[in-house]
């Protein structure tokens, strides 16, 4: 039997779903929890995701994600593999965490997001046996980000939905709604025998089966790659620096490198080579050296928006003047 179709283009949003192998626990600890969320964190600094709602359960998880730049594939990828490896690494276990391939439903922003957001996050409640009596109460999703009960991670995005409701106390009246609007026709969807890949208005799904159908549109882009050393020459460039200076190890320096530190995020982002491939070009002995520089800039960006918004216009300057 063939997979469901991916259908990935720009702005799209999915509702992400997967569950434990043979209905197993994904989640055994406080500890696993965090890290899962921490894998969310990651993606969405990597390959510029919007999370716009979550809830981790015990044996599965819900997520509501955007992707300006087309590419659930590779954030989900990232996603369920880190975390796999660190359960496996934690646990001491080995093999498949997930059921296997993940779901995800094209949601018709205009018209189904908000009602998408409120079935995410009434999981906790909406099970056999409810895992709390009080929603704002369950710590692993984000309906509590929502009406402001705890502080908000900042790769959550809350306001769009809060958009669609059109109401100036926002936090209330998603309160209201989440917990006493009525959430049958959604409810319905999901429960069907067969889960459909596309949930929105008869417009909607139109336009969408339409382009399938074209003979020449791509359900699934292909994300175009770019060469590393293209990348390293413009940063070069921009910084008025040797391109050694970027490739090159400066022992005994002590300040941090932004062009180097640059230069090695956005070609794991742009260029589609591996860590091993990543280590030769900048001349470091083990690939763990390149997920360490990446993270360390992961965090800078986190604490200081300056870098954030400085990285961001170098890629988008790349993906419109380097192209191979």
């Amino acid at each position: 039997m063939s997979r469901p179709l991916r259908i990935e283009y720009e702005n799209a949003f999915y509702h992400v779903m997967n569950r434990g192998r043979g209905r197993e626990n994904t989640f055994l600890n406080d500890d696993d929890f965090k890290y899962f969320l921490y894998c969310i964190e990651q993606a969405s600094l990597r390959f510029n995701i919007e999370v716009h709602s979550y809830c981790l359960m015990t044996n599965h998880y819900h997520l509501l994600i955007k992707t300006p730049d087309a590419n659930l594939g590779r954030a989900m990828k990232h996603i369920n593999g880190l975390y796999t490896q660190y359960f496996n690494r934690t646990h001491n276990t080995d093999g498949a965490l997930f059921r296997g391939r993940y779901k995800a439903v094209l949601v018709d922003a205009d018209n189904y997001l908000l009602h998408v957001s409120r079935y995410i996050h009434r999981n906790p409640i909406e099970t056999s046996t409810p895992l709390v009596d009080d929603l704002a109460k369950y710590q692993w999703s984000s309906y509590s980000a929502f009406i402001k009960r705890v502080a908000v991670p900042k790769w959550l995005v809350r306001d769009f939905i809060f958009s669609l409701q059109g109401k100036k106390r926002k936090y209330v009246a998603y309160k209201q709604f989440v917990e006493f609007e009525n959430g049958e026709k959604i409810s319905a969807f999901y429960n069907a025998k067969k889960l459909l890949s596309v949930l929105g208005c008869e417009d909607f799904i139109e336009n969408i089966n339409d382009h399938i159908a074209s003979p020449n549109s791509e359900s699934k882009l292909v994300v175009k790659k770019y060469s590393a050393d293209d990348v390293i020459a413009y940063l070069a460039q921009y910084f008025s620096v040797e391109v050694d200076d970027i490739v090159m190890v400066k022992k005994g320096r002590k300040e941090k490198n932004l062009p180097r530190w640059f230069a090695i995020k956005l070609c794991q982002d742009l260029s589609g080579l591996n860590l091993q491939a990543l280590a030769g070009i900048f001349n470091v002995q083990h690939y763990s050296a390149i997920s360490k520089t990446v993270g360390r800039l992961n965090a800078l960006m986190l604490e200081d928006k300056k870098v954030k918004l400085q990285y961001e216009k170098l890629r988008d300057c790349l993906m419109c003047e380097v192209k191979i």
